[in-house]
């Protein structure tokens, strides 16, 4: 095989040179039809081409992959694989061990269904909930100017991760509940009950209650899912980038807890009137509409505490840089000089 070599003589003349199998080298100069590309067409230093970005570097170190998604995403595996182990339970075995009915079908769509939306809502809460915590060490120190616990920085410093997290699984809940007419086992049902109505004799199946309720918690939902998609479309660097700190703060602040707002609506709305119904707790367990409720709930009612005006004027005075202990000292000079 033939190889090309460049080397440079004196006079600044590029020569190309051709090394053979053999190790020989022929210079091309020697020829009277040989070419020669000067200092000025070539720089000295080797141009950049666009495939260059594709190269792999070689760096003294193994670089991670993505290791600032390490702990959230085995935050949001752990909690999906508890939420359908839980709904398994309670959907699948308790079923078939109590009544002998075979609901294993149900495991691929609806309990899958069932798990995500408790997993987003959850992560959507985490990412407001070290706001809360940190509002309280700061009201207790009375000063912005100490750092938080380490569990607490490492908390906050993850939230947008949290955050796409919390709205890849809501995108997930929204698409499998768009496959239910497409399920098998639901059109065999709608022609059960079709039959059931017939046999009953009745010629109206409308319930008022379940269509408003169809009705509120389907559109809660969809709004809820568009301001999370906004918010995720705003965590692209080039677009946080382009945001002044007043619109960033008020997209990640206000709209994200509006969208925690409508989420948890969209879970209570789902629940309806189903709170006491006896026959939901199964094994003595709440269903998984409760326990995707509890979270959310407890960090709404966080932020109505915060927002209360005895508290929320402090703390505006504290995030702008003032102390309560320099008051406190100023205050006692003052006290002692009298």
């Amino acid at each position: 095989m033939t190889q090309n070599h460049q080397t440079q003589n004196q006079d600044g003349v590029w020569t190309v040179m051709l090394k053979d199998g053999c190790g020989n080298c022929n210079n091309l100069n020697s020829d009277p039809n040989a070419f020669h590309l000067s200092d000025s067409l070539i720089p000295q230093q080797r141009q950049r081409s666009p495939f260059d970005e594709f190269e792999c570097p070689h760096f003294s170190r193994k670089l991670e992959l993505f290791p600032k998604w390490h702990l959230p995403l085995r935050i949001a595996l752990i909690l999906n694989i508890l939420t359908f182990i839980y709904t398994f339970i309670r959907d699948v075995i308790y079923p078939f061990l109590a009544a002998n009915k075979n609901e294993f079908y149900r495991i691929p769509v609806l309990l899958m269904n069932k798990a995500l939306p408790v997993c987003a809502l959850t992560l959507l809460a985490l990412v407001y909930l070290p706001g809360i915590f940190a509002a309280s060490f700061q009201l207790h120190r009375g000063t912005k100017y100490m750092n938080f616990p380490k569990w607490l920085n490492r908390w906050m410093l993850m939230r947008k991760q949290l955050g796409l997290l919390s709205f890849f699984t809501a995108a997930l809940h929204a698409l499998y509940s768009l496959c239910y007419p497409m399920r098998r086992s639901y059109r065999y049902k709608l022609l059960n009950w079709a039959y059931q109505q017939v046999k009953q004799n009745k010629d109206n199946a409308w319930i008022e209650d379940d269509v408003w309720r169809m009705e509120i918690y389907v559109s809660l939902g969809i709004v809820g899912l568009a301001i999370l998609a906004l918010l995720a479309v705003a965590s692209v660097p080039s677009v946080s980038h382009s945001l002044n700190w007043t619109e960033f703060q008020f997209i990640q602040s206000k709209m994200g807890l509006t969208a925690l707002l409508l989420c948890t609506a969209h879970a209570l709305v789902y629940a309806w009137n189903k709170w006491a119904e006896p026959k939901l707790f199964v094994w003595y367990t709440p269903p998984s509409f409760v326990l995707a409720v509890l979270l959310p709930a407890f960090v709404l009612l966080g932020k109505v505490v915060l927002l209360l005006p005895c508290i929320s004027r402090k703390l505006q005075r504290i995030r702008r840089g003032w102390e309560e202990k320099v008051t406190l000292e100023t205050m006692n000079s003052e006290a002692a000089n009298l």
